[in-house]
């Protein structure tokens, strides 16, 4: 028994030095492995978006810097907002870089979870005067640094069917369309006009929203306190006036008819901005290429518009900021997009410089993007604040509505509905009594 078990021991103890041997080969192996996953997700970064649209831009990022892989996360719809700020929040699963729409930036521009761009080493302030003053108002937080920057300038104008100009107008020419459309009586009058010449099937303006949509950015509080534009009494009386000059096609906004009479020719004029040419026109009437115009309206305005940010617990900042500075600052990848893409950059040198030569076949040869160089120097400047967007879209909308059909009467039960509707939502603000 114990001659046996003398034997044994050496046995035992070869059999657990080969299988030590090889528990370490496979550490070694595994280490090997984890550390070949971590140096190769060194240089890589995720971006997060609401759209497809920065598909382009990464994969001219990746040619420029072959050795860095972008990870794109696209997240269509009304659960991009919420995913990204429990993200955000948690730190699970957060992006390097990621966008934000115009509609949201100043909910989220002084939360910590964005990174301050004034420090060094980005030195975002020193970038920004080759922005529009438009664009720079939306880029920084209470404290006045840079948290967003900006890569898309929406610049608004009214597009109109070039046909139809010629039919009621006499011309097609934009600068002679915008100087008979410069104010808002102008175009009602041509708009009870064709209605009437047409037998009710032709109309100036699509909906009511082409009103309110021409005024987009003006907030609705300052310092705290609740207040409410003169432009915005002025836009009851025009909405009202509007509808009873039968100057309304009275198509719901992004309904299957209003996308319709695009192809169809049944409107004249579509306020709308810069994206609107890639992402309305070209979208719902594609078989109407050369029977578009740009030409100014009664107002400058912009609509939409779509920032970049950095998270701020980010352990790949330096290859976030190389992606956010090509999007916004790398001329010639800028000047590929905008031709490429008909893509409106936030850049005024980029567009300065492509303002002579650049045309759109689909409006007809017209020179877009210098027109829109002009446009945008007719934008007003608005800080926006975080409450703006709900106010706006969720409750004078929704009073314009109820105005425009006589279920409130008077402008003053008017203010008030929105005065009590915002109370409600927002009991915060002064200025509500």
């Amino acid at each position: 028994m114990n001659l046996f078990s003398r034997h044994r021991k050496p046995q035992v103890k070869r059999h657990h030095l080969a299988l030590l041997v090889l528990l370490c080969s496979a550490v070694l192996l595994s280490g090997c492995q984890l550390q070949a996953l971590a140096e190769s997700n060194d240089n890589e970064i995720t971006v997060w978006s609401f759209t497809d649209e920065a598909g382009y831009a990464i994969e001219k990022f990746e040619e420029k810097y072959p050795d860095i892989k972008v990870n794109f996360v696209n997240i269509p719809g009304n659960f991009y907002i919420t995913k990204l700020k429990s993200a955000l929040q948690t730190s699970s699963k957060a992006p390097d870089v990621f966008m934000i729409e115009n509609a949201n930036i100043r909910e989220l521009i002084d939360v910590p979870y964005l990174q301050n761009l004034s420090e060094a080493p980005y030195d975002a302030d020193t970038l920004l005067p080759e922005q529009y003053p438009f664009v720079q108002a939306n880029e920084k937080d209470s404290e006045g640094n840079v948290r967003a920057i900006g890569y898309q300038a929406t610049p608004g104008a009214i597009y109109y069917r070039r046909d139809l100009a010629k039919e009621y107008l006499g011309t097609d020419d934009p600068e002679e369309v915008s100087k008979q459309i410069d104010t808002w009586d102008k175009i009602f009058e041509i708009g009870e006009r064709v209605q009437q010449e047409s037998g009710n099937q032709v109309h100036a303006l699509a909906n009511w929203n082409a009103i309110s949509n021409s005024y987009d950015g003006i907030p609705w509080v300052q310092d705290g306190k609740f207040v409410m534009d003169d432009t915005y009494l002025e836009i009851l009386d025009l909405v009202r006036e509007a509808r009873e000059r039968k100057v309304l096609a009275e198509y719901e906004e992004g309904s299957a008819g209003s996308a319709a009479s695009m192809q169809k020719g049944t409107v004249m004029f579509y306020p709308a901005a810069t994206w609107g040419l890639q992402y309305t026109f070209k979208a719902n009437a594609p078989d109407t290429s050369g029977l578009w115009g740009l030409a100014k309206g009664p107002t400058g305005f912009s609509s939409g518009g779509t920032y970049i940010a950095m998270y701020s617990n980010s352990d790949k900042k330096d290859l976030a900021w190389k992606f956010i500075e090509f999007y916004n600052f790398d001329h010639e990848f800028l000047s590929q997009l905008a031709q490429e893409q008909d893509y409106f950059t936030s850049n005024m040198i980029v567009n300065d410089q492509l303002a002579e030569t650049v045309t759109s076949d689909y409006l007809g040869g017209q020179k877009h993007f210098e027109f829109f160089s002009e446009a945008a120097k007719d934008v007003p400047v608005y800080k926006r604040t975080k409450y703006d967007t709900v106010i706006n879209s969720d409750i004078f909308k929704n009073v314009l509505q109820l105005y425009l059909n006589n279920d409130i009467q008077t402008k003053e039960e008017a203010v008030e509905r929105i005065k009590r509707d915002v109370k409600l939502r927002f009991p915060e603000l002064e200025g509500l009594e």
